[in-house]
């Protein structure tokens, strides 16, 4: 069959088109909107702007019902006392973006919000949103005020450096929601669901802010933090007996009881997986990664558990989706490091390897675990997979603090390709770090010494640290040499035995993310070496 169409006009392609569409709006030759600046009244009713382009706009008193504007980004937008009526907003992003003055007489309703962004200061205020749905959702950077969830769905939300105020949530999912460095002033939060959150619990017990919850015990309709918190063995006691593994888990950890929380973890998995409810594993094993409380090892034993048990040649197609949907996520929670100042590094290296040269594929995958283990931290934990192409090429995830990381890799490339630019530039940072600090401390003392003549004994003592945190920057200097001087003449061994057994590394690259200082030479962070031909 010939697909090549004659020379027509688009205005002609999007009439036969439209032929067979009820909704006329569906093929349009603008489909995929760009618009900057100004004022909009547009009605949207029944219209599609799909993955739209939008930047600078104002909307006020716009209508947006049954109206289709997923995948679209909303730059530094405001949405002012619109009618949001049944629109489908779904992984928006609204950076920037506020919503501002849908009161309960004119709410937001039946509205889907589910993963999309909000974030860089953001500002939702004087809106009440009503049956719309915000699965995992993110709100990251900015203010929500005088605004009320009610009968929404949060499940999955992340509410990430936040400021509430006047903000109610009634009747409603936030089930798995997160809250990190949140800010509240008289928010209301849902008695039954605290539990299966995370971070209120631990944000209920160390906050000054002022925070209720909900109860009808009150003739006010709401209990303080702490009347709820000393309710706390009561929710133990009703989880163990009812077997309601994740919040049981959760309030083990906000206790501090971390064994009976890891006994809880592992015994909500095992049902799970006798039950097959992968959903459930999914939770659990979030926990594991937000509590950090499973070395790697445990973990690993967890997901092999979870697979060994798991009967595939019985399982009928709905189970079969829904592992495959949960899969993934069950297996990032489990195999990557949430450990504090931990980056994540992703290394590519395409060799000349074929899988039946198993000499070469021996010697270079136990060079790679040389150079990591010359540098390798407590806190690190990495991962090799062998892909099998025409020639092998190895995939490294590595899970470390970023100079050990930036070490590592830049090590790789001197060592593997006779690469050497990154290294040197690797111990450029590192000398010009060393020279700053101890440019700091000399200062620091002179300060002190000036000031010596002035005060009381209390700088002479401070005088005594500066000196001794000089000399000690001196040994750590003298020792980093030493041990980088002993490292170098490891890694000239290993790249001599590279070379030596013809193991050529036609391309090697790199991506480090994670929490990056934003002075870091980019090269350091991503960087890409073919090896020239011939």
């Amino acid at each position: 069959m010939e697909y090549e169409l004659s020379q027509q006009s688009l205005d002609y392609t999007v009439e036969v088109l439209l032929r067979h569409c009820k909704n006329k709006q569906k093929f349009k030759k603008d489909a995929n909107k760009i618009a900057s600046g100004g004022i909009d009244h547009s009605d949207y009713t029944n219209k599609g702007i799909r993955r739209s382009r939008i930047s600078g706009k104002t909307f006020v008193q716009s209508i947006f019902k049954n109206s289709a504007a997923a995948g679209s980004n909303f730059y530094d937008c405001i949405f002012d006392n619109c009618q949001i009526v049944n629109a489908n907003f779904q992984e928006c992003s609204f950076i920037k973006g506020k919503i501002i003055n849908h009161p309960k007489t004119a709410p937001i309703i039946h509205s889907n919000f589910n993963e999309s962004l909000f974030a860089d200061d953001f500002l939702l205020k004087n809106n009440y949103f009503e049956h719309s749905v915000f699965y995992n959702t993110a709100f990251i950077g900015g203010e929500i005020s005088n605004t009320t969830f009610y009968s929404c769905t949060l499940e999955g939300t992340i509410f990430s450096d936040v400021l509430m105020e006047n903000v109610h949530f009634t009747d409603l999912n936030i089930d798995y929601a997160v809250f990190e460095n949140v800010k509240m002033h008289n928010v209301i939060l849902p008695f039954s669901q605290i539990c299966y959150t995370f971070g209120l619990l631990p944000y209920l017990k160390n906050s000054t802010d002022e925070v209720f919850i909900t109860s009808i015990a009150n003739e006010n309709g709401y209990i303080s933090k702490n009347e709820f918190l000393g309710l706390i063995p009561h929710f133990i006691k009703y989880y163990k007996e009812t077997k309601d593994f994740f919040p049981l888990a959760n309030v083990y950890f906000f206790v501090g009881d971390n064994k009976k929380a890891k006994e809880t973890i592992l015994a909500g998995i095992l049902e799970g997986v006798t039950e097959i409810d992968f959903r459930r594993i999914k939770y659990l094993c979030k926990l594991i990664y937000v509590y950090g409380v499973f070395n790697f090892h445990e973990r690993q034993e967890i997901i092999d558990y979870i697979y060994s048990h798991i009967s595939f040649s019985e399982m009928h197609p709905s189970l079969l989706y829904s592992y495959l949907v949960y899969k993934k996520e069950i297996e990032s929670y489990l195999l990557n490091n949430n450990r504090k100042g931990i980056v994540t590094a992703e290394i590519n290296i395409l060799t000349n390897i074929f899988p039946e040269e198993t000499t070469k594929l021996g010697i270079l995958l136990s060079t790679i675990e040389e150079i990591i283990e010359l540098y390798k931290s407590p806190l690190g934990e990495h991962k090799i997979v062998c892909r099998h192409n025409s020639a092998e090429t190895f995939f490294i995830t590595l899970q470390e603090m970023l100079p050990i990381a930036i070490t590592i890799i830049t090590s790789l490339y001197s060592v593997l390709m006779s690469y050497y630019i990154l290294e040197d530039k690797r111990i450029d940072v590192q000398i010009k770090k060393n020279n700053l600090k101890n440019l700091q401390i000399k200062n620091d003392l002179e300060i002190a010494n000036v000031q010596l003549e002035l005060e009381n004994r209390k700088q002479q003592i401070l005088s005594y640290q500066l000196d001794n945190q000089l000399k000690q920057l001196k040994l750590d200097n003298i020792s980093s040499a030493r041990a980088e001087e002993e490292n170098k003449i490891k890694k000239q061994i290993l790249s001599k035995n590279i070379s030596e057994n013809n193991v050529e590394i036609s391309e090697m690259s790199h991506i480090i993310y994670g929490n990056i200082p934003t002075q870091i030479d980019e090269d350091l962070m991503k960087y890409r070496h073919r090896k020239s031909k011939g």
